[in-house]
């Protein structure tokens, strides 16, 4: 079984260009899979999440009537509970937190509608 010179070399040939051709592709994938890690950072998908709230107006509506529950809802647990030591009056503001947050997170859409049919000029 005699291979002639030329297709040993034609082979040998092929074999360089497909390992030039690995090279490259592992290169790319290297770049590929950092750029993939950065955006899995923390700080990216805040950013990312951020960003969609920020362009989106139903979700940034319910984003900020959330903060304004949770707002309410700290202000009234420090408003019951203040300086005290007591661990009952402790966990009695905590549901008066989750209650008043909830509430008022609620109420808020109400409450915005009332206002439009009040002022219809906005």
């Amino acid at each position: 079984m005699a291979t002639s010179f030329s297709s040993i070399h034609n082979l040998e040939a092929r074999i360089k260009e497909l390992e030039i051709v690995q090279a490259r592709q592992m290169a790319e994938l290297k770049i590929s899979a950092v750029g993939i890690i950065e955006s899995f950072s923390p700080s990216n998908m805040l950013k990312s999440a951020l960003k969609d709230v920020v362009h989106s107006p139903d979700l940034r509506s319910t984003a900020i009537n959330a903060v304004i529950g949770i707002g309410a809802g700290f202000l009234g647990k420090k408003l019951y509970v203040g300086n005290s030591r007591n661990v009952f009056k402790k966990i009695t503001g905590t549901a008066v937190q989750f209650l008043i947050a909830n509430f008022v997170r609620k109420k808020i859409p109400a409450i915005q509608n009332n206002n439009l049919q009040h002022n219809p000029a906005e």
